[in-house]
């Protein structure tokens, strides 16, 4: 399972809300992501990832590595599930 872990990273930078990513993200890159997109993917409840989305805010971040904004968790196979 991928775990989208972009609270984190934010957190990380001094960024405290959804409200201020998306505001850092505007600024940075000019891309002005809608609050829901920002919002399911602040929370990890997308059941798909955008790649343009994810790209977007990662560079508002000012990351390259992608172990920073996302985690891959043993998926339920290999849990007997």
């Amino acid at each position: 399972m991928i775990k989208l872990t972009i609270e984190q990273a934010a957190t990380a930078r001094g960024i405290q809300s959804q409200k201020e990513l998306r505001a850092v993200v505007l600024e940075k890159t000019g891309v002005d992501l809608r609050p829901a997109t920002i919002s399911d993917m602040y929370r990890n409840n997308k059941t798909q990832i955008n790649r343009d989305h994810l790209e977007t805010i990662m560079l508002a971040l000012g990351t390259t590595d992608f172990n920073e904004v996302l985690t891959i968790e043993g998926n339920k196979k290999d849990d007997g599930q």
